[in-house]
């Protein structure tokens, strides 16, 4: 007995797991395939609308999950929900001011889902089905649903997204294996001859310090053919004649894959030298650059014949270095530096002069030339033809005379430039070659006439530039004093705040530092006001001075001030006049 479509909706969406049931997806799947005509579609589509219209907030994600998997499936699935798009808007984002049922924990799960899932569908069928992108851009723009984690789930999750990126990474690989082939062929086919080389001029040196099977037999016979030495022949023949007749027997223990062991001497030692060297090569260099060779062929599948080549490179280079083992030379001379310069003997170096850093900086500084060097710089000091031209006016102003004077104590002043405005001042001519050599021009030749400044110039000379340094700016200090608001005064004057009186140091509440007085109380002359402890002990002729002292300076104010208009507001009563108004309440 088959199991109804609505039955087999039901139990997915109500089975209250985040995943559906695979095996049950997989029956329905089967029921919708089978199904020639679209009944099936359409019973589908109507059990998942009464999922979706369950107040149950895991049962609509249930169904959202159901319904995607059969919209990706089926094109008449795909035209019955475009057909209900607002209906199902509000069930599964609550447009329209409606709300999302119960369980709280699954509401923004579902809205986040239908995000996603909305978003795939318009970047997969939005091409087919205009009304797709009619709604994203109606939840975009007018419910103002955020696309913004969807869009980032969906280029991750993707599947057509996924297997792209696995084809462009497959062909990125195989690309970077073809450029490996063709640049392992091409060291290979550059370097080869050189490592060949190598180790045939190895082979060579084996041969020449312990001589092989093929050189102690084989050999023997090509060598008397050559030279063409009967004598030899017979030698051997007679030889071998007697081994015969006395049937005497050699045993000889052949081991070619051995070099024997032969010591250094001065004979061979040129020998063990190139050997050094090769050996050094085939360590330092071509060893390396195999094994990077075989590394990279180990990943390339159409590289056997090369791969083999390489083979039998290393293996040469690894029979090579254990024949040099068994000689007994020691590798610890390849980390040594290598003496290849000439010798140097008959040439002995020269310690470097020690130069510090402040020297070295001010020879770069220094100009090469002296003869474009400016007045005022130390190389005219160390030019033998530069006069200074104060010296100059001191010896045509002074006799010869005047020059030696008595010892005293004015020869101990220390002189100081005043000046070229005050060196120059009052003069009309000055002449502008003061090297005392004949200026000449490489074209124009010398000059006829007297080298004189002119008037323009001397006017500058004569003119002395002062430059006044810009007094520092004096901090200026805020008031701070407590006011009604709770906040301290922010009023930044050089002497007086006009609310609060001379600007006083205090402390972060806005009270005075303890130990200070102000000026004003601390310059007040003692008086009886001052110092009385009770009002009755007040005298009515220091009140009477006090006033008359007030209204004076009040006087003084009113005619240094701008006259204005009265105020309106009630005057306050100082201190004075409520001191006046007590006395005369007694009386």
């Amino acid at each position: 007995m088959h199991t109804s479509i609505e039955d087999l909706v039901a139990e997915l969406t109500t089975s209250g797991s985040e995943t559906l049931d695979t095996d049950t997806v997989n029956q329905l799947k089967r029921r919708l395939k089978h199904d020639e005509s679209d009944q099936a579609i359409i019973q589908t589509f109507q059990a998942l609308q009464l999922a979706l219209e369950k107040r149950h907030a895991q049962v609509r994600l249930s169904a959202l999950q159901l319904a995607n998997i059969v919209f990706c499936r089926s094109h008449q699935f795909r035209l019955l929900v475009v057909d209900n798009l607002p209906r199902w808007f509000e069930l599964v984002l609550g447009t329209n001011h409606k709300k999302l049922p119960a369980p709280v924990q699954y509401v923004q799960q579902l809205r986040d889902m239908a995000a996603e899932i909305y978003y795939m569908w318009v970047e997969r069928f939005g091409n087919g089905y205009q009304r797709l992108v009619y709604g994203f851009r109606y939840l975009r723009f007018i419910e103002q649903v955020d696309f913004k984690r969807a869009v980032k789930e969906y280029k991750r999750k993707d599947p057509e997204r996924i297997r792209a990126r696995r084809k462009i990474r497959l062909e990125a690989q195989s690309e970077y294996l073809k450029r490996s082939l063709v640049s392992v062929q091409a060291d290979y086919m550059r370097t080869r001859q050189s490592i060949n080389e190598a180790l045939d001029m190895l082979d060579n040196c084996f041969a020449i310090l312990v001589p092989g099977i093929v050189d102690i037999f084989g050999s023997h016979g090509a060598t008397a053919g050559t030279t063409n030495d009967d004598d030899n022949d017979g030698d051997l023949d007679e030889v071998l004649a007697i081994m015969a007749a006395n049937r005497q027997s050699i045993d000889i223990n052949i081991n070619p894959g051995r070099v024997l062991e032969a010591e250094e001497d001065t004979e061979n030692s040129a020998v063990f030298d190139v050997i050094r060297d090769y050996l050094r090569l085939c360590v330092q260099v071509y060893s390396p650059r195999v094994q990077i060779w075989k590394q990279k062929l180990d990943r390339i599948d159409d590289s056997a014949e090369l791969a083999g080549l390489v083979d039998g490179l290393d293996t040469r280079i690894s029979v090579a270095i254990e024949k040099c083992r068994d000689l007994g030379i020691d590798f610890a001379y390849m980390d040594e530096p290598r003496d290849d310069e000439e010798d140097t003997d008959e040439f002995e170096d020269a310690p470097a002069p020690v130069v510090n850093k402040q020297q070295r900086i001010r020879q770069v500084q220094q100009k090469r030339n002296s003869v474009f060097a400016m007045y005022g710089q130390q190389v005219l000091k160390q030019d033998p033809t530069y006069i200074e031209p104060s010296l100059l006016h001191d010896q045509h102003n002074h006799p010869q005379a005047d020059i030696h004077q008595e010892e005293g104590p004015t020869n101990s002043v220390e002189a100081k430039f005043y000046g070229a405005d005050l060196e120059y001042w009052g003069q009309r001519e000055v002449n502008a070659n003061t090297t005392g050599l004949e200026i000449r021009h490489r074209f124009l030749g010398s000059a006829r006439d007297e080298p004189i400044l002119s008037e323009a110039a001397l006017d500058t000379l004569q003119k002395r530039a002062v430059y006044y340094q810009e007094p520092e700016r004096k901090e200026i200090k805020a008031c701070r004093a407590p006011l009604p608001s709770g906040r301290l005064c922010p009023r930044r004057d050089l002497v007086k705040c006009p609310l609060h009186g001379a600007i006083v140091p205090r402390d972060e509440q806005g009270q005075l530092k303890a130990g200070f007085l102000p000026e004003e109380e601390a310059e007040a002359p003692s008086s009886s006001i001052t110092t009385a402890e009770r009002i009755e002990d007040l005298n009515q002729n220091d009140v009477d001075a006090l006033a008359r002292k007030q209204q004076t300076k009040a006087k003084t104010k009113a005619k240094a001030k701008k006259p204005k208009l009265a105020s309106t507001r009630k005057a306050k009563l100082t201190g004075i006049k409520r001191l006046q108004q007590t006395i005369s309440r007694k009386r």
